[in-house]
């Protein structure tokens, strides 16, 4: 009897229909994985948003959200990439504001796949503001003194970042500029890779995301001077905001956008946007962007993720070429 009674219950079972996976309307997108391409090295705060929302994708959706990692180029590897795939959803681009916007002013004509006509976009979802971090044995503790010990150092003084390029090359390049100082640039692949040397002494200073320092200036293992947002972070509350140090004009924050190849069909889109809206609102991913410093935009549709995009393009490629950052 119990044997029968087990029988009938799996029949019975197997007879339900399936769950319906969530698609995109009138298409069976997703039907199977999708490769999210980050356009900067393992560890750093795009990869960190891509790997939060993908994970989450790929149970709601029911297809896994692949994370690969291409860090050359300050973000045009990962652009070429996308742009050489069918526009159909299965490839998406996670860059930050060096890959969707610097890059236009370092480049030029030079650059192959534009952020406004190569790609269409998604959605945006963090913005992450930019902190100056020293090696102890610099010996300094406010921007006053940065500039005084750069400014002996004849420009010999070395500082990294995640690549040529990058937000943190632009923004370090920035300060610089505003300062009146001039400095080495170290590019290396990706900011984990930078970092260990800062920690080691071999580069002098840093600028990266408070997501990805805050830990560190907490610990003293370096120490922060100065953070590019009107306000303090309260990740890093003892840093002073570039006004306060002296600096108004060094306003630095990078944001998290995620696009697709152009001509992906509007319909997609749009569901990726709804759905990674939504994920963004869950504490398990919204709570884990904001403990590590980030705020989450609202209302960063499809066109609305273009307008602002288009926004930092106007706005941050006359600061890139006024600061005589240049690409190898």
């Amino acid at each position: 009897m119990i044997r029968r009674t087990l029988l009938g219950a799996a029949m019975a079972l197997a007879a339900l229909p399936a769950l319906a996976q969530p698609r995109a309307p009138g298409t069976d997108y997703p039907n199977k994985p999708v490769r999210v391409i980050v356009a900067f090295a393992a560890g750093g705060n795009a990869d960190i948003n891509a790997r939060l929302v993908s994970a989450a994708l790929s149970q709601r959706l029911g297809q896994q959200f692949v994370v690969e990692n291409r860090p050359s180029g300050g973000g045009t590897v990962a652009f070429e990439t996308v742009a050489q795939t069918q526009p159909d959803g299965y490839t998406l681009l996670v860059g930050a504001l060096g890959s969707h916007t610097l890059n236009v002013g370092l480049y030029g004509e030079r650059l192959r796949v534009h952020p406004l006509t190569g790609v269409d976009h998604i959605t945006i979802s963090s913005h992450s503001p930019i902190v100056l971090a020293t090696h102890p044995s610099m010996n300094v503790r406010t921007l006053a003194e940065f500039r005084a010990a750069v400014a002996a150092g004849n420009g010999q003084v070395p500082y990294g970042s995640s690549g040529n390029g990058s937000t943190g090359h632009i923004a370090s390049a920035l300060l610089l500029h505003l300062a009146g100082v001039q400095a080495t640039h170290v590019p290396y692949r990706g900011s984990a890779a930078s970092f260990q040397d800062l920690m080691a002494g071999r580069i002098m200073f840093q600028s990266d995301t408070i997501s990805f320092m805050a830990e560190h200036i907490r610990n003293g293992t370096v120490r922060g001077i100065v953070i590019g947002i009107p306000q303090r972070s309260p990740m890093a509350p003892d840093v002073p905001t570039a006004a306060e140090a002296g600096l108004p004009g060094w306003q630095a924050t990078t944001w998290t956008p995620w696009s697709a190849t152009l001509g992906t069909p509007a319909p997609i889109r749009q569901f990726l946007y709804e759905h990674i809206a939504e994920i963004l609102k869950t504490p398990e991913v919204r709570d884990r962007l904001i403990a590590l410093g980030n705020t989450i935009p609202d209302g960063m549709t499809p066109d609305a993720t273009r307008a602002f995009i288009a926004a930092e393009i106007e706005k941050w490629v006359p600061i890139v070429r006024a600061s005589g950052a240049r690409v190898d």
